[in-house]
């Protein structure tokens, strides 16, 4: 575990050491003063793992992101992965909690199929959550929500299309939420601001246009149908079917975009839903939402659509279970003639298939095997990138 923290620790840009620092020992003041003061701290759930995945990517996807020098059609890559995640319970009272979560990883690539040379690019992120819930008066006026994150990712030696990476970024996040039962419905409203820094090497310095400052206002109502009597707990929410309907409203500001001296600026309205079904063998979660983005950038101003699906069977064959996930996202711009976009800023068509087995090794420990597909595309000039791969990963959960 040293060298593996080290070496991602020493991979970092001094402003994300620094930042990781204070997260760190942000981490352990949440940690160490609940426990301190009310002896309430615990370990909610610990996963180490680690794995090794094989990948092919092919495609002509261009970005003014990445040096295109040695491009090529055609790359595969073999993969080392490393994770920790972590939800520690900080606080737990009648009427209140709080929590952290805490996840970090790094990935090691060794490429092939370039011309001039192949390339070892390493990722880096991390991230950390704290979340509060309170019940107000013992939750008959409703339930307050709050939460602050913390992300970051880091790339190094960032190689050409059509091996895609997706730029290196710090995002700070601050919401505020209340929820509250009425009339057998759950109403809903959460405000978030967020503020994204992408890091920008010399070489890549257009990666600063992805910059950006954004307020999200989201309201929902759903209603869950519980299968059986009791009264679902904190751990255990029973088995239920139920639905949520939800309306958006986003503001995102571009200080790196600057039109004749004025910021781009963006306001985006959404309308959603999301349907869940929970037994003991079967969970299952579609969401569909449709987003109208207009700017006072009219290169940019598009509609866009999007299915999310995900099934997971318990003990589907033996004591296998099956993990199944799906995306179709499709977008039209309102101006067939703009000019190239930065991926990851307007993100493209794209349609995605993954699934798992997973299976128990031991009390503590289960082995997983993936198998997924991906193909993101533009609807302007016909760039696309696609890659197909496995992996096989343990992962261990140390004895609390």
């Amino acid at each position: 575990m040293r060298p593996l923290v080290w070496l991602a620790f020493n991979s970092m840009s001094a402003r994300t050491r620094a930042h990781a620092i204070l997260a760190v020992l942000g981490l352990g003041g949440l940690l160490w003063f609940p426990a301190t003061l009310t002896g309430q701290a615990r370990v909610k759930d610990l996963v180490i793992a680690a794995g090794m995945a094989g990948e092919a990517w092919r495609g002509d996807f261009t970005a003014i992101a990445v040096p295109q020098i040695d491009s090529t059609e055609h790359a595969e890559a073999w993969i080392g992965e490393w994770s920790v995640n972590g939800i520690f319970t900080l606080l737990s009272r009648k009427h209140s909690r709080v929590e952290a979560t805490l996840d970090a990883g790094l990935r090691q690539f060794a490429t092939g199929g370039f011309q001039l040379r192949n390339y070892a690019p390493r990722e880096h992120t991390g991230s950390l959550t704290t979340k509060l819930m309170h019940s107000i008066r013992g939750g008959r006026a409703g339930t307050f929500n709050g939460e602050a994150t913390v992300r970051m990712r880091g790339i190094t030696d960032h190689p050409p299309m059509p091996l895609y990476l997706s730029p290196g970024y710090e995002i700070y996040r601050l919401g505020a939420g209340y929820q509250k039962s009425v009339r057998g419905m759950s109403a809903d409203v959460t405000l978030t601001g967020e503020g994204a820094d992408y890091t920008a090497p010399a070489l890549l310095s257009n990666l600063d246009l992805l910059d950006r400052r954004s307020v999200t206002l989201e309201a929902g109502a759903g209603r869950r149908f519980y299968r059986t009597p009791d009264t679902p707990n904190e751990d255990d929410e029973g088995e239920y079917s139920g639905f949520r309907v939800f309306g958006t409203y986003r503001y995102h500001s571009y200080p790196k975009q600057a039109l004749e001296q004025v910021p781009r600026v963006d306001h985006a309205t959404g309308l959603g839903g999301t349907y869940e079904l929970r037994t003991t063998r079967l969970d299952l979660t579609v969401t569909i939402d449709g987003t109208r983005n207009r700017s006072n950038s009219g290169r940019v101003e598009y509609n866009r659509g999007r299915v999310d699906a995900k099934m997971v069977l318990w003990e589907c064959w033996r004591d296998f279970d099956l993990d199944l996930a799906a995306t179709l996202a499709r977008k039209r711009y309102i101006d067939p003639g703009q000019d190239a976009l930065v991926p990851g800023e307007e993100a493209d068509n794209e349609s995605s298939l993954y699934a798992t087995i997973t299976r128990s090794l031991g009390p503590r420990v289960n082995g997983s095997f993936r198998v997924g597909w991906q193909k993101v595309e533009t609807n302007f000039n016909g760039a696309y990138y696609s890659r197909f791969g496995g992996a096989f990963f343990l992962r261990v959960r140390p004895a609390r």
